[in-house]
Parts: structure tokens; sequence; C-alpha cells
């Protein structure tokens, strides 16, 4: 841990037709797998990290999201009905459904109701940066935040502005951070979306998508820090840098071997 879980009812399993002891071959178990650890998620996730339209990948790899309104909050179709109860490795929210993983799910047309992302922001070689840093999408436009296995925990979370410190209340939020993340948000109007990784927001991780017209003009001062970044990211980045003075240093070290052969 620490994990957090979203515990069905006994009565939303007998809802769902699901009965636990009736699954015995290893097909059986294995679909039954990957619906239970689909109501897992491997932090902590408090109801006051919840924000609407919130994403987060499951512990199966699915996406989970949440829809916060004065009603309560809800976790795809289900809703919560007692929420942070906290266990020894984490805690527990408890949901009046059984949440089935989006691959499970067929329509009328007998097709999966799979994510498409327009976009797809995943982490620099690094560690420390948003690639792409500043896209374009069109409204309408799906962008999806994805990495795999980083070395360090990053997330999303909307900033008032571009490099700004102080994060937009209820705005666009990933989740906690981690190490594996399948995030995505569907942008409906034009607007610019700024963001920044909370845990190394002190390192200027941050990042920028224009979707549409981009809503408001740019400010004088925002335009100049675009310019000195792209400066920068056309300028070696540290791995380059290392590679580059590896290579002189091999370089002088052969050039002093053969002066002393000779």
């Amino acid at each position: 841990g620490p994990f957090t879980v979203f515990a069905p009812t006994d009565e939303a399993f007998t809802a769902a037709g699901i009965d636990l002891d009736a699954y015995v071959t290893d097909e059986e178990i294995g679909v039954l797998t990957d619906i239970l650890l689909y109501h897992v998620v491997s932090s902590l996730v408090m109801s006051s990290d919840l924000s609407d339209g919130m994403s987060t990948a499951a512990f199966n790899s699915d996406s989970l999201t949440f829809t916060v309104s004065a009603d309560g909050v809800m976790v795809n179709d289900a809703n919560v009905v007692s929420a942070d109860v906290l266990a020894s490795n984490g805690v527990v929210h408890v949901i009046d459904k059984v949440l089935i993983p989006p691959a499970d799910v067929v329509d009328e047309g007998g097709e999966t109701n799979e994510v498409v992302c327009d976009l797809t922001i995943g982490i620099t070689s690094d560690g420390y940066g948003f690639t792409p840093k500043t896209p374009t999408v069109d409204v309408g436009d799906t962008v999806c935040c994805q990495w795999t296995d980083e070395s360090m925990g990053h997330n999303v979370k909307e900033v008032t502005g571009y490099k700004s410190t102080t994060y937009v209340e209820n705005g666009i939020y990933s989740g906690p951070a981690q190490s594996t993340v399948d995030f995505h948000y569907t942008f409906t109007e034009d607007t610019t979306f700024n963001y920044a990784c909370e845990p190394h927001i002190g390192m200027g991780m941050f990042g920028k998508i224009i979707v549409g017209d981009g809503g408001v003009e740019p400010t004088a001062a925002e335009e100049e820090e675009e310019k000195e970044d792209k400066k920068a990211d056309d300028a070696p980045g540290f791995m380059g840098v290392t590679a580059i003075v590896a290579l002189l240093s091999a370089v002088l070290f052969a050039r002093m071997r053969k002066q002393e052969e000779q």
C-alpha cells in the first residue's frame, strides 16, 4: 500500500448477478480478478482529493472517472455511500454498484467503449518535464496523460496561469502523483489549460495545452516565458550534455594513451 478501495455493498454484487463462489475455472477467476482490481487504486485517495471530471488509473490499468456535485460523489456510474473509511494500509470508499472494466462493456453496435486519445502527454527522458510541452488541440479533442513505471511519481494539476504556482480550486486534476498514470480529459470549449506536476512544481515542471483559439490572449510576460522555454528545449538537455562530456573524455583519454605509446 497505501491503496484506495472502492468497495461495493453486498446488495451491489447481488444486483450485478455476481456470486463470488461461482468463479472456479482459470478463465472465470481471470475475469473476476480484472473486475475486482478495477476497484483498487495504488495510492491513497481521500474524498477531499477528488474533483469533478477527474480520472485516475485503477490497479488493472483501466481508468476510473469521478463526478463531484452537490448531490455527492460518483465513481463512473456508482454512488459513494460511505467515504474515507481508514484502514491500516489505505482507505475504503463504499459504493452502491459493481464497477465493470471498460473493455468488458459492449455497446449496442457490438463495439467496445474505449477512450480514443487525440493527444497523449508523456514524461521527458530526464523525468522532470512533460512532452509535448505546449501542444495545440481542437475543441472536442480528448487529451490523455499516460506514463508507465516512471522512476518518480507525477501528476497533472491545473494552475491559474503559465508557470503559476497557484492551483485552480476544483480544477482539472489527475489525482495523487503516481509512477503509472492513465488520465484523460475532453476539452469542450476554447481555453488555455495550464498545469503542473505537484511534486516537481518547484523544479519548473509545467505544461500548457492550447484548445482551439486558446480562449484568451497570452500576456507579454507569458509570451516571453514561452520563448525562453523554446530556447531551453532546443538546447541539449542534461543527458545530452553528459553524453558529450563522456565522448570528449574518451577521445582525450585515447589521445593521451597514443602519445604515451609513441
